[in-house]
């Protein structure tokens, strides 16, 4: 890992059924469970009856908004058996030349490598 390139909590992801993906620019579904560590934030959002608590953690922002199932195979580590996975966000600063600030940014969830036994 460099100093442009920066990895989130692990978090656990419990997949029930995987829907493979129908065409070139479908990233396919999950029925899954997403485990946070206690490090993880919640906040309320929403007023009255309408409210409900959220996670905000850099994993949540990716489920939220672009789904697990797109970004997972976007990072090139594809779920495509039920299962328990170790995943975590990753971020990435990209040197580009026709930049304002000189950079570009990019991200995603990954699974994690299995730890290797001892």
């Amino acid at each position: 890992m460099s100093k442009d390139e920066w990895f989130g909590e692990p978090h656990t992801l419990i997949v029930r059924s995987v829907t493979e993906p129908l065409g070139k620019f479908d990233a396919g579904d999950m029925d899954y469970d997403l485990e946070h560590p206690p490090s993880c934030k919640q906040e309320t959002v929403g007023e009255g009856e309408h409210s409900y608590t959220e996670y905000t953690c850099d994993v949540a922002f990716d489920e939220r908004e672009c789904g697990l199932a797109y970004s997972l195979r976007y990072s090139g580590t594809p779920i495509t058996e039920p299962g328990t996975y170790r995943i975590q966000k990753w971020d990435r600063k990209i040197p580009v030349w026709d930049s304002i600030s000189g950079y570009e940014y990019d991200g995603g969830v990954g699974v994690m490598e299995p730890e290797a036994a001892s």
